[in-house]
């Protein structure tokens, strides 16, 4: 078995082990009985589709030589599972509203997740997947429970290594990060990943809120400029002091190159420190 078929092979048993665990976890109990009427309308893939009445059904024809339904109306979970042959089982259940409370989460107030955003150096790998899958499952247990979600992923697209990535392969670095990008969005595609939005750093949207929150900055005088010198890993993003360096390269063993005087803005962060510390007495924990 080749490697691609080996990498396929860890990801459907990865999407069956999370497809049982999303089952077991959403039928646990809950103080949060349902108050709300689910009713359905199937897309024919994993991703449930919303209605105005928050309501929902998703159905399992991946990885299955039979098709199952689940219905979540009025309290109750219905499962109907149909086989080839046509031959119908139904099974009913109790459905619960909301999660168990703990100390940084109610329960029932909307939930959101993100992947890592995604960095477009070079193509998606096995790892990519794993974190996508991991946050799937968790995005799908809330909706199950019957919580509001949002699942974002996406890729970030800035940064010397990506710079460098698109000239070894001598086209311009948006180039290159479009082409990689579309693969990230493929892989959670293939995956069939239940993200509600796909979000690329390059995106207009994007960048017009990071302006927003830079002139926020410079409005309330909270960054200044200086400069910054020192050994710096373009693959680590890092400066490193030179007790730091073993045989001249970083911890990590990535080389380093000497960066002179490097213009950089700084966070004001010494002007909250009575401020903060005062927090941390207040809310030790």
């Amino acid at each position: 078995m080749n490697l691609r078929s080996n990498t396929l092979l860890a990801m459907v048993v990865f999407y069956r082990t999370s497809l049982d665990m999303v089952r077991s976890l959403s039928i646990r109990s809950s103080p949060f009985l349902a108050s709300r009427t689910m009713t359905t309308s199937s897309t024919g893939s994993l991703r449930p589709t919303f209605t105005a009445t928050n309501s929902f059904q998703f159905s399992e024809p991946l990885f299955s030589s039979s098709s199952t339904v689940t219905t979540i109306s009025r309290g109750m979970t219905t499962t109907t599972t149909t086989t080839n042959s046509n031959t119908k089982s139904s099974t009913t259940s109790p459905c619960f509203v909301g999660t168990t409370p703990t100390p940084f989460d109610d329960g029932t107030s909307p939930y959101q997740i993100t992947t890592p955003i995604y960095y477009v150096n070079d193509k998606p790998h096995i790892g990519h997947a794993y974190t996508s899958l991991a946050c799937d499952v968790l995005a799908r247990y809330m909706r199950l429970s019957g919580r509001d979600v949002f699942f974002l992923s996406g890729t970030d697209e800035h940064g010397q290594k990506v710079e460098e990535s698109a000239g070894k392969k001598g086209i311009p670095p948006q180039q290159f990060a479009d082409e990689v990008s579309a693969q990230f969005s493929s892989l959670l595609d293939l995956l069939n990943i239940s993200n509600d939005k796909f979000i690329r750093t390059t995106d207009e949207e994007h960048k017009k809120s990071v302006q927003h929150f830079w002139n926020k900055l410079i409005e309330n005088d909270a960054i200044y400029l200086g400069s910054y010198e020192g050994w710096y890993s373009v693959r680590d993003e890092c400066y490193y002091a030179e007790s730091e360096l073993i045989d001249g390269k970083a911890p990590t063993g990535s080389d380093v190159e000497w960066m002179a005087k490097e213009p950089s803005y700084f966070f004001k962060l010494s002007e909250y420190e009575d401020r903060l510390m005062k927090l941390y007495e207040q809310c030790p924990d």
